[in-house]
């Protein structure tokens, strides 16, 4: 049986090579993830990942070629505040590099608060509500596009709630960005994001696995920098096609290397992608891994 998984998860990463995969780098994602401290005997986990991320070739919205390259390391924590409550976090350094130049730093800042609740014994009801502090550079010396910075230039409200039973999740989640970017090239305001997310997950001894299908929805039209004038006022400009909605398929694959050490990997493929990226958030390559500590405070 791990054998089988473990072929299964080789030949979703092999196809996730020629595939659009992409959950949502703006954040939205934490929410509703199966987190570590889930496991029975401990309540805190902290994880550093790599994640090497390819944009691809093909040109977005405006013509110009993406074929940026991205490459991340991640830190994660899941800390219990009380036996029914958590704080998952996580922040990346990133290196972009593409046609244009390279570019690195640390990126934006996510927090979320996790409040459950146990129904009947069976079901679990968790609340979350949290947001993205920007942290990351949005600006270079030599004016590279949004795409190309470590963070996405604004302060946003992330909120939502998971429902589980057995071995079955479903989320729902809200992310709600506030201004616009100050990059100097795109002045990029993204429009808000919906999430919805279904999974199932299994545990076959020390091997466990994990899909979902990951569906976001951006409400609103996004908008770039159009023009500016001699007195310096800017003008704005819808993207057309930019609240299309993204449907992928996330799997991971987990072992316990020990009691206090747990290694991840984790793949994704689509079956709906958008058409632009000015945020840089679009990839055409995600492949990564994590080792997590778990222990008791």
């Amino acid at each position: 049986m791990k054998n089988f998984i473990l072929f299964g998860f080789v030949i979703i990463l092999s196809a996730a090579q020629h595939s659009y995969s992409q959950c949502s780098d703006a954040g939205i994602c934490i929410l509703g993830r199966k987190n570590k401290t889930e496991l029975k005997e401990e309540l805190n986990s902290v994880s550093l990942g790599y994640k090497f991320g390819s944009s691809g070739k093909d040109a977005d919205i405006n013509g110009a070629e993406n074929d940026l390259i991205f490459n991340s390391v991640i830190f994660d924590a899941d800390l219990s505040v009380s036996p029914v409550s958590h704080l998952s976090a996580s922040i990346p350094f990133t290196v972009i590099e593409g046609p244009l130049g390279t570019n690195s730093g640390v990126g934006d800042l996510i927090i979320l608060y996790n409040h459950s609740f146990t129904i009947k014994k069976k079901h679990n009801l968790t609340i979350s509500v949290g947001g993205k502090a920007t942290l990351g550079d949005v600006n270079t010396i030599d004016s590279l596009p949004q795409r190309y910075m470590p963070g996405l230039g604004t302060n946003d409200l992330i909120a939502g709630a998971t429902y589980s039973y057995s071995s079955y999740r479903v989320s729902a989640a809200y992310q709600k960005p506030f201004g616009r970017s100050a990059n100097f090239k795109t002045r990029l305001k993204r429009g808000d994001d919906f999430l919805f997310r279904a999974g199932y997950s299994q545990q076959f001894g020390l091997l466990s696995i994990n899909a979902e299908i990951i569906t976001i929805l951006r409400v609103q039209k996004s908008s770039i920098l159009a023009s500016v004038d001699s007195s310096g006022f800017e003008t704005y400009t819808d993207i057309e096609g930019s609240n299309g909605p993204q449907v992928n398929l996330l799997a991971s694959v987990g072992y316990r290397v020990s009691d206090k050490f747990l290694l991840t990997i984790e793949a994704a493929i689509p079956f709906l992608q958008r058409d632009y990226n000015y945020d840089g958030l679009k990839r055409a390559l995600t492949a990564g891994f994590s080792v997590s500590y778990l222990f008791k405070l």
